[in-house]
């Protein structure tokens, strides 16, 4: 699976709306990933993105950078199934 490919998917997958700690949005065109680990077929990750927050009295969004350390688990065909959060940070 190419590098895009994976990080739509974990936009998709890893409900990241639980790291936002203003009540914003994740945005997921600011999305990356940094591996920690790697073993057989889990990957352990800090994921960064920017939680997005549109005050009413302000013109331009608010953006603040959350970060969370993530499994994520592969099948034998290197697909990604599951993703889990370890804790946020």
């Amino acid at each position: 699976m190419k590098h895009d490919d994976l990080l739509h998917w974990i936009d998709a997958h890893a409900d990241l709306v639980r790291l936002c700690e203003r009540g914003g949005w994740p945005d997921g065109t600011t999305l990356r990933m940094e591996v920690c680990s790697k073993a057989d077929r889990e990957w352990v990750a800090d994921i960064y993105f920017e939680e997005v927050l549109q005050e009413m009295s302000e013109c331009d969004p608010t953006r603040t950078e959350r970060c969370g350390k993530f499994v994520i688990c592969f099948d034998a065909s290197g697909i990604p199934r599951v993703i889990r959060l370890l804790y946020p940070m």
